[in-house]
């Protein structure tokens, strides 16, 4: 197309110059000024071919690269969505798309082959993928080439003179394509004829403003300011002034979302005429609103409310602007409003994606008469597959979900009963289990039915595992240990089968599944839904012998303390018992005492006082039989120990303890885990048996004194007056002893003392 438009363009301007060379007779034009001439080169053609050339970075959101475009119309896919992109609008839709679909990976795939197109409009045909990278790697843009921010009010037209100012003719120019090359081809060497733009010529600013301008000197001004105040990160395509919010409000009514959901349910209309509406079900609260322009920016006057005057009457300054929602702001309350036109769809096409995979869809169409439900499932790979009535699926065709001028339509291509149904339908009305369709005058309506999915999800394939008798055979407890275990909240029908045959055809179901018998093997569980399909799930029964798992117990050792120090005490023999708590035995099992390995391994004189057994020797071992109850041939033998140790566990002598206090002054660390007492430094003089505590601040003197006895070695603090400190009264036990730390318990207190040799 380019290159056709240039070829004329020679062909014109030579006939026209020839032509001049050969008039005998030409017209003059009195009023021609030379300063309204438009030379090539000049700074002015510069800005003009600046402001027509091709904007390449307008669609980056499909090629990433500010040095070309693609022509429109073009198809691509994306995350399976196919989308049709006409038009400027249609790129902004598909920024929402991407932002519904974030952190899908390699989501944009073109339709080859496409057409891109430079700033100067060469056109370059794209087969595939590789030759698009190419071109994107080797862009060098420079953004500030072109100028975006101004458009020309097309028709414009030049007069065209020969180098005598003789009139040949007027060119009428309709685009910014052919201005461009209208401009390029006067900077041609060979080029004898002169241009002069016709005035006056409009102006149209991307804020929607307009300017007239009326000469070379005022359109060269017009398209720097629209240069300076272009910002291209910044211009969202949104129109934010005051007149443009004001339109934008009443489009439409609008959603109040904020942080608490205080206003989930209500909606808001703005009215042209200044009066507003909030509604919630049937209640209605009137009002007014109003624009204003502050130092801050734009402030949304809600006043006079009915009710909630409080809550969302005043003034909201507007911090976001969008194409369908405003963030306001008053103090620091923060509510976002969302446009919900009437026209708008309740779901994307990601979302009506997404819910098409996931159950199964009953189809209702009045291209069809038929009286049996047709449910069809969409798969991930774009098949159409139907429901039959044995629960297995059968592929009849393929759809697609397609974006073409912003609307939504599925395509179907399918096969046999329901290829009345190819074709492109439109989504008209659509929720998560609903979606309506039409095809000029006919209807597609889908409706999910996960009942299908969801009963069958609720159960699985089982293993039932049982001890074997000696004939091989187990009891099973079919239902308790399969569907008992389940719960599912819809309706299901359920039954066992020996057989996958029978299962399938509702045969020779098991009667008895509370207690069946069986050997190793498998039966059918078959669930059945209210409308007649099922699916057959397997149960694995395994038996195992039980009667040998004894291997795991070992031998159990009971210590005591000596309390009397005359090598006896009372044991309770069931304490040997904890480890076999941890040993997996199936069967119940039989567990007696005996005091020979002969009574233990011939089952005679067993030890009937085993919860208060006393000892006959120390050490002693006592020899326990384990045997299944209902086979007591089945046995197993341990050795259990019986110790008794000396009580004093501290390990120190009463001498060893008196030396150790006298070495050097000692702190307790630690009273019942507290460090309350840390402070207090406690210095023993033995010879007076005097103890000196002191805490910085208050200095006692208490006495002490140590012992022996049976325990072990006792200290006792007596006449400790001092606050705290006297926690410590009292006779304490040794039950950890080093050079350096003593650990003395007194009832259920602990008190520790440690060493300070500084």
């Amino acid at each position: 197309m380019t290159g056709k438009f240039k070829h004329i363009f020679f062909l014109f301007l030579f006939a026209l110059f020839s032509l001049t060379a050969c008039q005998d007779e030409t017209i003059e034009v009195d009023n021609t000024d030379n300063q309204e001439t438009l030379e090539p080169s000049s700074t002015l053609a510069d800005l003009m071919s600046r402001a027509t050339a091709n904007f390449g970075a307008a669609d980056n959101i499909l090629d990433e690269s500010s040095c070309f475009s693609v022509e429109l119309p073009v198809t691509i896919v994306v995350s399976d969505i196919i989308i049709v992109i006409e038009t400027q609008a249609d790129l902004e839709q598909l920024e929402d798309i991407f932002e519904e679909l974030e952190g899908d990976e390699d989501f944009l795939d073109f339709v080859f082959p496409i057409t891109i197109i430079f700033s100067d409009y060469t056109e370059v045909v794209i087969e595939n993928e590789e030759q698009l990278e190419d071109f994107i790697e080797q862009c060098e843009d420079d953004d500030d080439e072109v100028i975006e921010c101004v458009d020309f009010a097309y028709p414009i037209s030049f007069s065209v003179f020969n180098n005598e100012f003789d009139f040949i003719d007027t060119v009428v120019i309709e685009s910014d394509q052919e201005l461009y090359v209208f401009l390029d081809e006067l900077e041609d060497d060979d080029n004898a004829l002169i241009v002069s733009l016709n005035y006056p010529v409009t102006l149209e600013y991307a804020n929607g403003e307009t300017v007239e301008v009326n000469s070379n000197q005022e359109l060269a001004e017009a398209i720097e300011a629209a240069q300076d105040d272009c910002d291209d990160d910044d211009d969202d395509g949104n129109d934010c002034s005051e007149d443009g919010i004001a339109e934008l409000l009443t489009d439409c009514p609008w959603d109040i979302e904020d942080e608490f959901n205080d206003f989930v349910d209500y909606e808001i209309e703005f009215n042209e005429n200044g009066s507003l509406s909030i509604t919630e079900g049937d209640a209605v609260i009137e009002g007014f609103w109003n624009l204003s322009v502050s130092d801050q920016g734009i402030i949304l006057n809600l006043f006079d409310l009915t009710a909630l005057q409080d809550d969302l009457g005043g003034e909201w300054l507007i911090i976001e602007c969008g194409d369908d929602e405003l963030v306001i702001e008053r103090d620091d309350f923060t509510i976002e409003l969302e446009q919900d036109c009437e026209d708008d769809l309740d779901c994307t096409a990601p979302e009506i994606n997404a819910n098409l995979l996931e159950c199964a869809w009953l189809l209702e169409t009045d291209l069809s008469d038929s009286v049996i439900p047709t449910f069809v499932y969409f798969s991930q790979n774009g098949q159409v597959l139907v429901a039959n009535q044995d629960n297995t699926e059968t592929v009849i065709g393929t759809y697609d979900v397609t974006i073409i001028s912003s609307e939504l339509y599925i395509e179907f291509s399918l096969e046999d009963s329901l290829e009345v149904l190819n074709g492109l339908w439109e989504i008209v009305e659509c929720d998560d289990d609903n979606i309506y369709l039409i095809n000029d005058d006919s209807y597609l309506e889908l409706n999910q039915d996960c009942v299908f999915n969801e009963v069958f999800e609720c159960f699985g394939d089982y293993e039932l595992i049982e001890c074997a008798n000696d004939a091989g055979e187990a009891e099973f407890n079919l239902s308790a240990d399969t569907i008992g275990l389940t719960d599912c909240q819809y309706e299901y029908y359920p039954s066992f089968h020996t057989s996958e045959v029978d299962a399938q055809n509702a045969l020779g179901a098991i009667s008895n599944t509370e207690s069946y018998l069986s050997v190793s093997g498998e039966v059918y569980l078959r669930i059945e839904t209210a409308n007649g399909n099922f699916e057959i799930f397997t149960i694995y029964l395994n038996t195992e012998d039980c009667s040998q798992d004894l291997g795991c117990l070992e031998t159990i050792d009971i210590v005591l303390c000596d309390e009397n120090n005359d090598g006896f005490e009372i044991f309770n023999l069931y304490e040997g018992l904890n480890e076999i708590e941890e040993c997996e035995i199936n069967d119940p099992i039989a567990v007696n005492y005996y005091l020979t390995l002969t009574d233990a391994e011939s089952s005679t004189n067993p030890l009937v006082e085993v919860t208060s057994y006393t000892n006959l020797t120390n050490p002693q071992t006592i020899y326990v039989r384990i045997e299944l109850i209902s086979n007591p041939n089945i046995f197993e033998i341990l050795e259990m120990g019986l110790f008794l140790e000396d009580c004093n566990t501290s390990g120190c002598t009463e001498q060893d303890v008196d030396a150790y206090l006298a070495e050097c002054t000692w702190i307790p660390v630690s009273y019942n885990g507290d460090d309350n007492l840390i402070n207090w430094i406690l210095e023993f003089e033995v010879n007076s048996q005097v103890v000196v505590m002191s805490n910085g601040e208050t200095t006692l003197t208490a006495t002490y004194s140590t012992s022996q006895s049976d325990d072990g070695v006792v200290i006792e603090f007596a006449n400790v007056a001092g606050p705290d400190i006297q926690a410590i009264s009292g006779s304490w036990l040794v039950v950890e002893c080093e050079n350096n730390r003593l650990e003395l318990h007194k009832e259920n207190n602990t008190l520790v003392l440690e060493q300070n040799c500084d």
